[in-house]
C-alpha cells in the first residue's frame, strides 16, 4: 500500500448516531483527497499541540541527499479542518532528536547478536546470528532477515555443562545482549538443584558472559511465564525501548530424577519476579495462586501497578502445573518462529542437505518457540480465568472465576440474536484496557482450526471491577470470512487474523466505547529484486484493518450495535499501518486511508459525551 500526502479537498463530515435506546456514538468524520506526487512517503507520526487544540500529521519522504529527509506537515484543528500545510527538508539527526517514532538508522545495515536455547539434552547453548535490516520508505519500518550462524563458545566462564535451560530469555535489542535465567547444577546430574538455583546470565554479541544475579528457591520450580512487560505506551516498540522483564515460576512435581522429599507440598505456591534490562531483580515474592494450573498470558503495567492475567485449569487440583499441561510453557529459545524457520531449510532434496549441515555445524536451534507452545495450549480446555493486580510487592487481588461464572454474566449487542458462548476452549487473549473508574477489561477471541491455520470468530470483553470481581462477559459474533482475500487469490483471509479491542470511557461516566480493531481485507504487494543474471519477484500479503465500535451503557451493561469508521463513505477505509490513533484533549482521533491511497479519513470520538 502506498501512503501519499494530504491535500485540501472536498470535506465530508457527519455525526454517526446510534438508536435512541442507547448512548449516542459521538463520531465526527471528514475525508480529504490525497496528492499523487509523493508516492514514496509514509505517515510517520501525529503530533498534538494541546494548548492550541490542533494536531499535525507528519509525512516523511526520501530525500535526494542521504543526510536529509523530506517532511510534509498537515495541521488540523479539533473540528478536523485543515488549517495549515508545511513542506521542508530536515537533517536526519535532527529528526531523530525531535521524533521518537523516527527510527531511521540507514537504508540498510547489518547487526550481530546472539540467541539462547536448549540443546537436545536441555543444556544451555548460545548461537550467533546475523541480522540484515532494510528500510522501507513506504511504511517507515525495517524489514528484518535473520541468519542463524554457528554455536558460540563463551570467552569466559558462564555456560557449559553446569547450566540447564528450561526457558526464560530476554533479548535486549539496543544492547545486542541476551539475558538468560539458567538453572545451575551444583554437581553433575543435579536435576533438582538446577530447578532450585538459577543464575541470571548476561551475554553480549562478543559472547562475553557474566552472572548478574541469582534466584534461589527452597523447592524445585519451573518457569511458566516469561515476557517483556507491556504498558500504555504501545506506540513505542520494545526493540527500541525495552521494558522490564517479568517471569512467573511454579512448583515442579517429583519424578524424572527428582526425589519426592524435595518437592514443595504446596502446588499453588507460585513466585513472581520482575527484572530490569540489566538482569537485576526488582521484585520477587511468593503468592498463593487460586489455580494450580495457571497459564499466565500477559503482564501489563498501568498507573504503577502490574496486572497479570491468563487462562487456568482447576480440573486436576491434586496435580502440579507440569502434570496439568505436560508441555513446556515458556520458550526454550530466544528466537522467534521466523528466525527458527530461517535456521532450517525445509525438508527433502537440497533442503534436507542444508538442514543436515546446520545440525552438524551447530547452527540448528532445537528450542521450542512461543508460537509452537501457543499452538498446543490455545486449543486446550480451561475451567477458569485468573487475573491479579500487583502493587508494592504484593497482589492487591487475585481472582479466578469459573467458566460457569462467565456464562451467568453474558451480554450481547442489541441486534445480535444469540449470546456468543464462551466455553474456555480454543481461545486466545489479545489485550487488556482500563476505565477511569478502575474497571479492567480483558479482550479475547475464540477460533476453530482450518486447513490453513485458524478461523477467528467470537470476540469477548471480560469486565472486572477494581477488586477483581467479574462483572460482565460481553460477546460479539464476527463473520470476517466474507471479506477479501478471495479476489486477489491471497493465501490469507480476514478471518485468519485475530482482532484486538480496547475500551474508552465517556466524560459523563455513563458510557463505555468499545473499539475493535479487526482485519477487513488482505492487501497484495509485489517487489522485484534485480540481480546480475535474473530478477526475483517477491509477493507479500498484509491484512488491512478497520475500527469497529459500539457503546456500553455502564448502568445496565447494555451493548449497542456496532459500526465501522468511514461507514458513511462509499469507499472503504483502512487504518494506517503504524500511526493510526492518538488523543487530543477529550477527543480520541483515528487515521485511515483507502487501499489505493487516493483519500484519507479523519475520525474523532468525543469522549466528553
Amino acid at each position: 500500500m502506498k501512503l501519499k500526502h494530504v491535500l485540501p479537498g472536498i470535506v465530508l463530515g457527519m455525526m454517526l448516531l446510534s438508536s435512541a435506546a442507547y448512548a449516542q456514538l459521538p463520531v465526527l468524520e471528514k475525508s480529504y483527497d490525497i496528492s499523487r506526487k509523493a508516492k514514496n512517503g509514509y505517515l510517520g507520526g501525529v503530533e498534538v499541540n494541546a494548548g492550541k487544540e490542533t494536531f499535525d500529521m507528519v509525512f516523511v519522504l526520501r530525500s535526494s541527499t542521504k543526510k536529509m529527509v523530506k517532511r510534509e506537515i498537515y495541521t488540523y484543528d479539533k473540528e478536523l479542518n485543515l488549517i495549515n500545510t508545511e513542506k521542508d527538508e530536515q537533517p536526519i539527526e535532527q529528526m531523530k532528536k525531535k521524533y521518537k517514532w523516527f527510527n531511521f538508522k540507514g537504508d540498510s545495515y547489518v547487526s550481530h547478536s546472539l540467541s539462547a536455547s536448549a540443546n537436545l539434552t536441555g543444556k544451555l547453548v548460545f548461537r550467533k546470528k546475523e541480522i540484515t535490516w532494510k528500510y522501507l520508505w513506504l511504511t517507515g519500518s525495517y524489514n528484518k532477515s535473520v541468519k542463524q550462524l554457528e554455536k558460540a563458545k563463551a570467552t569466559n566462564e558462564g555456560s557449559g555443562e553446569k547450566y540447564f535451560f528450561r526457558g526464560g530469555a530476554y533479548e535486549v535489542k539496543p544492547d545486542s545482549t541476551v539475558l538468560v535465567m539458567a538453572g545451575r547444577q551444583e554437581k553433575k546430574n543435579d536435576l533438582a538443584g538446577s530447578m532450585m538455583h538459577y543464575d541470571i546470565l548476561s551475554c553480549d554479541n562478543q559472547v562475553n558472559i557474566k552472572t548478574v544475579g541469582t534466584v534461589e528457591f527452597k523447592y524445585p520450580n519451573i518457569p511458566v511465564y516469561s515476557a517483556a512487560l507491556e504498558d500504555d505506551n504501545s506506540e513505542l516498540d520494545n526493540d527500541d525501548y525495552p521494558r522490564d522483564w517479568v517471569m512467573v515460576f511454579a512448583p515442579n512435581s517429583s519424578g524424572g530424577g527428582v526425589d519426592k522429599d524435595v518437592i514443595d507440598p504446596d502446588k499453588n505456591n507460585y513466585t513472581y519476579i520482575r527484572l530490569n534490562t540489566q538482569g537485576e531483580v526488582l521484585e520477587k515474592f511468593n503468592f498463593k495462586s487460586p489455580s494450580n494450573g495457571w497459564r499466565v498470558l500477559g503482564a501489563y503495567d498501568h498507573d504503577g501497578s502490574v496486572f497479570v492475567y491468563g487462562s487456568a485449569n482447576n480440573k486436576d487440583q491434586d496435580k502440579y502445573v507440569n502434570q496439568v499441561y505436560k508441555t513446556v510453557m515458556v520458550p526454550t529459545t530466544s528466537a522467534d518462529d521466523d528466525e527458527k524457520e530461517a535456521a532450517s531449510s525445509g525438508s527433502g532434496g537440497l533442503g534436507a542437505l542444508k538442514s543436515g549441515f546446520s545440525m552438524l555445524s551447530g547452527s540448528a536451534d532445537f528450542g521450542i518457540t512461543q508460537g509452537k507452545i501457543d499452538e498446543i495450549m490455545d486449543a486446550m480446555k480451561y475451567t477458569n480465568f485468573q487475573i491479579g493486580k500487583i502493587s508494592n510487592g504484593k497482589f492487591d487481588f487475585l481472582s479466578c472465576p469459573t467458566i460457569e461464572d462467565f456464562e451467568k454474566l453474558q451480554a450481547k449487542p442489541s441486534d445480535q440474536k444469540k449470546f456468543a458462548e464462551f466455553d474456555g476452549k480454543s481461545f486466545v487473549i489479545n489485550g487488556i484496557s482500563f476505565s477511569k473508574s478502575g474497571d479492567v477489561f480483558v479482550n479475547g477471541q475464540d477460533f476453530k482450526k482450518i486447513k490453513k491455520g485458524r478461523s477467528y470468530k467470537g470476540v469477548y470483553m471480560f469486565q472486572f471491577d477494581p477488586t477483581g470481581n467479574l462483572k460482565r462477559n460481553y460477546g460479539v459474533f464476527l463473520d470476517q470470512s466474507k471479506t477479501s482475500g478471495f479476489f486477489n487469490k491471497s493465501p490469507l483471509t480476514s478471518d485468519m487474523i485475530p482482532s484486538k479491542s480496547f475500551i474508552q470511557e465517556s466524560g459523563d461516566g455513563k458510557s463505555l466505547y468499545w473499539m475493535m480493531r479487526m482485519a477487513k481485507s488482505i492487501h497484495k504487494e509485489s517487489h522485484t529484486t534485480f540481480g546480475f543474471s535474473s530478477n526475483t519477484e517477491t509477493t507479500t500479503w498484509s491484512p488491512l484493518y478497520n475500527m469497529e465500535y459500539g457503546s456500553i451503557n455502564i448502568a445496565d451493561g447494555q451493548l449497542s450495535e456496532f459500526k465501522f469508521l468511514g461507514e458513511s463513505e462509499k469507499k472503504s477505509f483502512y487504518l494506517f499501518p503504524n500511526t493510526n490513533e492518538t488523543r487530543l484533549g477529550n477527543y480520541s482521533l483515528f487515521f485511515s486511508e483507502t487501499e489505493k491511497g487516493d483519500k484519507i479519513l479523519l475520525s474523532r470520538v468525543d469522549l466528553t459525551k
